[in-house]
């Protein structure tokens, strides 16, 4: 692992101030090869048979007392034009149900929402409204933000408005034994859009919480037995929220003209509260 760079102990303290806004966090599962045929007998079983559609619930969670992490909004200056980035990381949000009741406690909690994710190599997925700004920074650190594990630039060119993906390597590039994501760890994850190098407070942020848990042996049962066009339910069923997304989200982009690929996409962003990024909104816009 890699000491924190000067801008990331002034990007870490930032975010102790909570100038940042939290979120749970989100990788992509390895899908099963078929046959177009296949998949399309597939989707038609199922519009037959009615599609109750995909509704996540989580296996596990923490208090919280964010309702709308994982969401950043800030101004980019690209030459004397100004513009406002929003950037929503794809999370579950929470409900009015799952906050504390007490104010005190809902006040002085610093837990989030850590999601899980059962991959070595996961793929976190945000939405990023239209800017000018060619590149973003992913930064994944340790639970307590005193290292950073990995740290890459993505590019934006041809990208926004839209969701980015962005996908984890299986070990550090600079130290191949250095194995990044380990079991039963939590890491938080960012992504920032750097306008401004000088002051990455001001900068648009999502970010989130993971932890890799061990892959249990009934799920790795199920997967091979399911055809990769199903996948994301048996995800949604385990309650791993980084697989369900990201799984689907290569289903989206292998078929772009499914109607069932769509309905559960629609479907499981409204189970979450990420109903908006269906239309391409941020999550706290008006409709």
């Amino acid at each position: 692992m890699k000491k924190s760079s000067t801008y990331l102990k002034t990007f870490s303290l930032m975010l102790s101030l909570g100038l940042v806004m939290s979120a749970s966090a989100m990788a992509i599962a390895g899908l099963k090869p078929s046959s177009p045929n296949q998949d399309n007998q597939k989707l038609s079983e199922t519009l037959v048979a009615g599609n109750k559609g995909l509704r996540f619930r989580r296996r596990r969670m923490r208090a919280s007392r964010r309702r709308t992490g994982g969401f950043s909004r800030g101004v980019c200056k690209i030459g004397d034009q100004e513009k406002q980035v929003n950037v929503t990381a794809l999370l579950p949000q929470l409900q009015s149900k799952e906050l504390p009741d007490d104010p005190q406690e809902s006040s002085t909690t610093e837990e989030i929402p850590v999601e899980l994710t059962v991959e070595q190599t996961p793929t976190f997925l945000v939405h990023i409204t239209e800017t000018e700004a060619e590149e973003a920074v992913f930064t994944l650190m340790t639970e307590n933000r005193d290292e950073v594990v990995y740290e890459t630039t993505i590019s934006l060119e041809n990208k926004t408005p839209g969701i980015v993906s962005i996908s984890i390597p299986e070990s550090d590039p600079s130290d191949p034994e250095n194995k990044l994501l380990q079991v039963d760890q939590t890491y938080n994850w960012f992504v920032t859009i750097p306008c401004d190098k000088n002051d990455w407070s001001q900068n648009p942020t999502a970010e989130g919480w993971v932890k890799r848990i061990a892959k249990e042996e009934s799920l790795k049962q199920e997967l091979a037995k399911t055809p990769d066009i199903e996948q994301p339910k048996v995800f949604v069923d385990h309650g791993i929220w980084t697989e369900a997304v990201s799984s689907l989200a290569e289903l989206r982009e292998r078929y772009p003209n499914n109607p069932q690929v769509q309905a559960d996409w629609k479907d499981l962003l409204a189970s979450v509260g990420l109903e908006n990024l269906v239309a391409g909104r941020p999550v706290n816009s008006p409709e």
